[in-house]
């Protein structure tokens, strides 16, 4: 495997110029099968905004219904629903990648899918396919080789044998995409396989997620007193973010930590809806029930942020951890699981904790540190402000996307 993680030297900022020298710009298609608002679709939006108008144009090529495509940021790039709400798009990982029965059927719809998308690339006058998750990796994939054109695969996700990790390797051995990993241990897929890869982190809006004072309005909208600690999660409801790990280390510091509250920001994915019930009758019988206020989803994550004293995030394999960043941005103490991407975030013992994942007493431990040693956890979200600002600019990650399109359109494809 070819591994590599751009860098950008100290000029080399967001206001540095043009990317491409051209005579017109080229044409990038981006491909996104989600209806909801995900990581995956906030970073793109981001990259999207941020191209280099004289070196590139875009298309967003997406599902019919998609509602994160109603963002400003934007309004003036070209969008087109090309697949139908299909069932194959909405299928779980794990049902995708497993059975004969089911896989036929499977195929057949992939084909479906990006012979009509190769139409709609041929319209478009795309000239590189960018595609931004992972069922279009596999049909979008597909599109970009009938259409003959360069392909992009941002792989934004770790999988599991029987999450079709195996289905993935295969079909970077068919496609030949270059892939864009957002963390060294999502590179580590396609370990021993001939196809280039890219490291290139995830990045945050750093003039959006900065430190300064909670809002009283805020706090008193969530039933929060001017005494209250407040721990904050910021995740789709899904086991494994970590939720029932963390009510339990909440339930081990209920009794030294009286005015201890955890703010859960988050919402279920369709296939998941009895998994909030779950995770509200665990806290009831931990008796947390007064101590767990459950937002749903929320738009104002940077003012939540703002609010709390120490930011939890206790997933089991998670392939990067944007929010760590976005909280370390707002300048608050992380307490994460040393599991994933997330150490390539997280300095352990100087920007936030780290603990083994699904150790409900370690993370309880952890979160105790800080909340004793107040002026550590100060210390603690200085330093990770800091490092979100050194590494995680989303205008350094646009500027070393657009590096990597120019090399491939250099080399065409």
């Amino acid at each position: 495997m070819s591994q590599r993680l751009s860098r950008l030297g100290p000029d080399r900022s967001a206001a540095g110029g043009a990317i491409v020298t051209c005579d017109s710009p080229a044409h990038i298609a981006y491909i996104d099968h989600a209806i909801d608002f995900g990581g995956a679709e906030h970073s793109l939006i981001e990259l999207v905004s941020r191209l280099d108008r004289t070196s590139f144009t875009a298309t967003i090529l997406h599902t019919e219904g998609a509602k994160w495509l109603h963002s400003d940021q934007i309004a003036d790039v070209e969008r087109i629903a090309v697949f139908p709400d299909h069932p194959l798009l909405q299928q779980k990982r794990d049902e995708v990648s497993t059975g004969l029965l089911r896989l036929i059927p499977n195929v057949c719809s992939t084909v479906q899918l990006s012979l009509k998308l190769r139409a709609a690339l041929r319209r478009t006058g795309a000239q590189l396919v960018h595609t931004n998750s992972l069922k279009t990796h596999f049909i979008g994939g597909l599109a970009a080789r009938l259409a003959r054109l360069p392909l992009i695969w941002h792989v934004r996700d770790l999988l599991r044998e029987d999450e079709g990790y195996h289905w993935l390797r295969r079909a970077a051995h068919l496609l030949h995409p270059h892939v864009i990993a957002i963390s060294k241990v999502v590179a580590e897929q396609f370990a021993g396989l001939a196809t280039e890869v890219t490291v290139i982190p995830n990045g945050i809006p750093l003039d959006k997620f900065c430190p300064g004072p909670p809002s009283p309005q805020l706090r008193s909208e969530l039933g929060l007193s001017a005494d209250d600690y407040v721990l904050l999660i910021v995740s789709r409801l899904t086991p494994w973010k970590g939720h029932m790990t963390l009510l339990e280390a909440v339930a081990h510091l209920a009794d030294r930590w009286r005015q201890l509250k955890l703010v859960v920001v988050g919402e279920v994915a369709f296939w998941e809806a009895a998994y909030e019930e779950q995770l509200k009758q665990q806290a009831a019988e931990l008796g947390l029930t007064e101590r767990v206020i459950w937002t749903g989803f929320r738009s104002d994550v940077p003012e939540l942020l703002r609010l709390c004293d120490i930011f939890v995030l206790p997933s089991v394999e998670e392939p990067f951890g944007r929010v760590i960043i976005e909280a370390m941005a707002t300048g608050r103490p992380v307490v994460a699981t040393e599991s994933g991407g997330v150490p390539e975030i997280v300095v352990d013992g100087q920007t936030g904790l780290l603990v083994p994942p699904q150790d409900a007493q370690s993370l309880a431990d952890a979160i105790e540190t800080l909340l004793t040693n107040r002026q550590y956890a100060q210390q603690m979200g200085a330093a990770g402000l800091s490092r979100a600002h050194q590494l995680f600019s989303v205008d350094r990650v646009a500027w070393q996307v657009q590096e990597l399109y120019q090399k491939i359109l250099s080399k065409g494809g």
